[in-house]
């Protein structure tokens, strides 16, 4: 805990410095009439002296702490809600890539994007896909704090990994912006859909494009998490349905999922899309296993 009266000085220096910045920005001038006038100039400016010091003084009443393990982050950290070794700890999916389904490729056989073999033999309905880090365990915790705990915060880390991360820069295009739905039941006792979530972070400029009610889930499947892949593919048979074809036909679209499993819920969206005459499918996700 900080001292009381530490806390007051370093108050009284930081606004001290805002003064002092602030009076540089004042400047008296004369007018034709001999009044003086005050011209506040740089507006801009000053309301970022402004964010500064309410930013500083929050941070010496409550020091940042990391979001994953809470310890306090060093001054000027690669990320605002990460310390570096937790940054450290989460890895990124980078080139080679397999252009269709995204699939890390083994670096020893060259740095090109390369089809996987089983994009080859049996390729996925939909035309690409592509995720943002590994499923690994900073990951699976930031997706359950928000999926199951409506933690804003982990909102907030998993923004700051996706604008670190190299796949952002291929998400660009597309008519409609479309989150994998839940059922309405499951959304009633979550609250929240965590791939619209993601859709509004992932396309901050495009959310009028973000489309919840062409792509619907009408069949109250189990949960994925324990199943087979031929499981997954029999849970999810019939299991969404377009509600209105005529709005998609000829469309390209992204299809928004919060992590790529074997892909079953995503490929099972895209065959759907892809039967009321869809263009294209381009699945996001921000965690692949």
């Amino acid at each position: 805990m900080v001292p009381v009266n530490d806390v007051i000085y370093c108050a009284y220096v930081i606004f001290y410095k805002l003064i002092k910045d602030i009076q540089k920005d004042y400047h008296y001038l004369r007018t034709g009439d001999g009044n003086k006038s005050l011209k506040i100039y740089h507006n801009a400016e000053l309301a970022g002296y402004a964010k500064k010091v309410v930013q500083s003084a929050l941070d010496l009443l409550f020091p940042p702490v990391c979001h994953i393990c809470s310890r306090h982050l060093p001054p000027a950290t690669e990320m605002s809600c990460l310390c570096p070794s937790c940054v450290a700890e989460v890895r990124f999916l980078a080139s080679p890539l397999c252009p269709r389904c995204g699939k890390g490729m083994d670096q020893a056989a060259g740095s090109a994007d390369r089809h996987c073999q089983e994009c080859l033999t049996r390729p996925p309905a939909f035309d690409s896909a592509r995720s943002v880090v590994y499923y690994q365990p900073h990951a699976k915790e930031l997706l359950h704090r928000l999926k199951y705990k409506s933690d804003s915060s982990a909102a907030m880390v998993i923004a700051e990994l996706i604008g670190k991360g190299p796949c952002r820069q291929s998400v660009s295009g597309g008519d409609y912006i479309i989150p994998v739905p839940l059922f309405v039941s499951r959304l009633k006792i979550r609250g929240l859909n965590q791939s619209l979530i993601l859709a509004k972070i992932i396309f901050p400029t495009e959310k009028a494009k973000i489309a919840t009610d062409l792509l619907v889930r009408v069949k109250n499947t189990t949960a994925q998490s324990g199943l087979s892949g031929a499981e997954r593919r029999r849970n999810l048979q019939a299991a969404f349905e377009v509600r209105e074809s005529r709005l998609v036909a000829g469309k390209n679209i992204w299809l928004i999922d919060d992590v790529f499993t074997t892909g079953t819920t995503v490929n099972e969206c895209a065959k759907t899309l892809k039967k009321c005459g869809v263009a294209s499918v381009h699945v996001w996700t921000f965690a692949r296993v």
